[in-house]
């Protein structure tokens, strides 16, 4: 079985594409099937020159308005399309098709682990990752988080938002919580000048760079509490999911994607939302967060200290079952299903 996938250390499709294309080799050959990353709205093959005999997609969406006009379509070009989770399943079936199924991503749990924390022990260390854009939701981040540092001197924020797509960046205009004005410029400069801008004393502020994915844990294991406000999510969230491996508290929308992971024994859930129509390049109904609802969560965390630790520590039993290994079993159980209907 192969696997046609971008690869990469640094972004979800390229760590999804190495793990997967390491435990599948570790199976049995299915020769004529190929999994491939599913890009576009149009649901096509990362690499049309991977085409085979027999084709398995896998899919994260949250443009769902835009995907689902070409969904039955896709239904009955593909042999099988897996989603990252139940929601971009249940649109899909919504839709039309039938040949579909969800499998969660994976996280390596030699890399991320329960430890203690590593730096900045004296502060209360505040983590938010992901790229920033208007779907993560770092502008939900910013609005709370610039209260918060107003109440309690000892709040720092670590901020993992590195952006690498300007038309992903320019996605944050239309924020309604925060000011920002988008330009050709470094996005390490934009992302400073942003929090600047809003109120974030930058000197209380931890900008990571790009980094390799094995070293996030030290990132992760130097922090409190994670926030990932996210509008909208296809998977099941692989920053998030690796922070939570490492027994972190974590304050989380409980939607879309989110909803495969997030429950009230392993997170502080959000639960107040305003449904949003979002059209950029394209569109799709989201899930708003209320930002006073996070203000009062991480207020909370920062109060019942225990609580979160508790939360963490279930966070972590809960995210050993997500696999690399199951993953790449399910796929390859799909394909050995998809030879026997073929003959």
């Amino acid at each position: 079985m192969k696997v046609s996938m971008p690869r990469g250390r640094s972004h979800g499709w390229g760590i999804a594409g190495e793990y997967l294309a390491r435990e599948i080799a570790a199976l049995p050959e299915l020769p004529g099937v190929t999994l491939h990353c599913m890009k576009g709205c149009d649901l096509q093959p990362f690499d049309e020159t991977s085409w085979d005999r027999i084709n398995i997609g896998y899919c994260f969406f949250e443009d769902a308005l835009s995907v689902l006009a070409h969904a039955r379509a896709a239904g009955k070009r593909w042999d099988m399309i897996v989603t990252g989770s139940r929601w971009c399943e249940y649109l899909l079936r919504g839709a039309g098709v039938h040949n579909c199924t969800t499998i969660l991503q994976g996280v390596d749990r030699d890399t991320f682990y329960p430890g203690p924390k590593m730096t900045h022990r004296d502060a209360f260390v505040v983590f938010s990752g992901g790229k920033f854009e208007i779907r993560k939701g770092q502008d939900v981040v910013i609005a709370a988080v610039r209260q918060f540092m107003a109440r309690h001197d000892d709040v720092l924020l670590s901020c993992a938002w590195h952006n690498q797509w300007p038309f992903s960046l320019a996605t944050m205009e239309l924020s309604p919580f925060i000011s920002y004005r988008h330009r050709e410029a470094d996005c390490s400069t934009l992302l400073q000048e942003t929090l600047a801008a809003n109120g974030i004393p930058l000197g209380r502020v931890m900008l990571h760079p790009p980094q390799d994915n094995s070293l996030m844990r030290t990132v992760y294991a130097s922090s409190d509490i994670g926030v990932f406000p996210n509008r909208c999510e296809g998977g099941n969230n692989m920053v998030m999911c690796e922070y939570m491996a490492c027994a972190k508290p974590v304050i989380a929308s409980d939607m879309t994607g989110h909803a495969d992971v997030i429950t009230p024994h392993n997170a502080f859930c959000l639960t107040r939302y305003t449904p949003r129509h979002y059209r950029h390049l394209a569109e799709g109904f989201w899930y708003e967060p209320d930002p006073e609802e996070l203000l009062e969560l991480l207020e909370y965390a920062y109060k019942n200290r225990q609580e979160g630790r508790r939360k963490g520590l279930q966070a972590a039993v809960d995210m050993a079952g997500l696999s690399w290994h199951e993953a790449a079993r399910r796929f390859h159980a799909i394909g050995q299903a998809q030879l026997r209907l073929k003959g």
